[in-house]
């Protein structure tokens, strides 16, 4: 399974579902300090995807690999990596004429909290399965700052709190 966006805070997550459900884990990351920190969620490789992402997916999984879940990046490159017969969740909305093809499926992802999903996801971290990595912790009256901090990049999440 590659995982595009799994240094942000939903990709964190959900790299650390797939490897408990058993997926080999292939996630972008940059050289250093993110790689660091996808490996140490559980991921099997760890890709740069500031570099040639499909040579470099390619070289781990020849034929593409099974699922793919794209929180960043371009639609087409990560669709690209998919082999046919092969699933792509996207939470950009991703389309299959952004993805240039119609031979995968495609599920949107869309934001459903409820409150057993939120048990449940508590309960892994209350147990350790799951880790959430608190990045920065910003005042809600400083909010713009939380925005500016994500747009930089960071190691899963920013907090707003109040």
């Amino acid at each position: 399974m590659l995982i595009s966006g799994a240094t942000g805070g939903v990709g964190s997550i959900a790299l650390q579902l797939a490897q408990e459900a058993g997926a080999t884990v292939i996630a972008t990351a940059r050289p250093g300090e993110e790689e660091d920190y996808v490996r140490g969620l559980g991921a099997g490789h760890a890709v740069d995807w500031t570099g040639d992402l499909s040579a470099a997916v390619n070289a781990i999984a020849a034929d593409g690999v099974d699922k793919a879940l794209h929180f960043a990046g371009d639609p087409a490159t990560i669709g690209g990596l998919v082999r046919r017969g092969g699933t792509l969740a996207s939470t950009l909305g991703a389309t299959p004429e952004s993805l240039g093809r119609d031979d995968i499926t495609l599920a949107s992802i869309m934001a459903a909290a409820s409150a057993d999903k939120l048990a449940h996801l508590l309960d892994l971290v209350a147990t350790g399965k799951v880790r959430v990595n608190v990045e920065a912790a910003v005042p809600l009256e400083r909010a713009h700052d939380a925005l500016g901090l994500f747009a930089d990049g960071t190691l899963g999440k920013v907090l707003v709190t109040r």
